[in-house]
């Protein structure tokens, strides 16, 4: 059985909401599912719901969880905010979920987000023992 990879990448808002219902819906149905999220540097409450809307769709048609690649920090911030771990299966690397058995391997490029405009986004510094904002880190390079 093959496992297809969608792979994500820049900001997704409201403006993407019928791109990414279309992204699911095409995969829907689709056994071994990863959604490569590690390209993702902005997702808002739309890709959320999106992705319930997904999980919906599988636990009705009796289709196992899918996994998510997702090491980027507003990602994984935002995913545990929701406690998307009780739905998705989370992962920080690709090679966790890709078959070791030889199966086939279908990597697809999803819809692609705006550019990102700040290539990672740090919530504090670490140079104090105190937090602080790191907001120099959010002007564009």
């Amino acid at each position: 059985m093959r496992t297809v990879v969608r792979v994500f990448s820049g900001e997704y808002d409201v403006t993407y909401k019928a791109k990414l219902r279309a992204e699911f819906d095409a995969v829907c149905t689709e056994p071994n599912l990863v959604l490569d999220m590690r390209g993702v540097s902005y997702i808002d409450s739309t890709f959320a719901n999106e992705l319930l809307r997904l999980h919906e769709c599988r636990l009705e048609k009796g289709i196992g969880e899918v996994s998510i690649v997702r090491n980027t920090f507003i990602v994984k911030r935002l995913f545990g905010i929701l406690y998307f771990k009780t739905l998705f299966r989370l992962v920080k690397t690709l090679e966790e979920v890709l078959p070791r058995d030889g199966s086939s391997v279908l990597i697809q490029c999803a819809c692609r987000g705006e550019e990102s405009t700040v290539s990672e986004v740090p919530m504090y510094t670490t140079e104090t023992s105190e937090p602080q904002p790191s907001w120099d880190s959010l002007t564009p390079k």
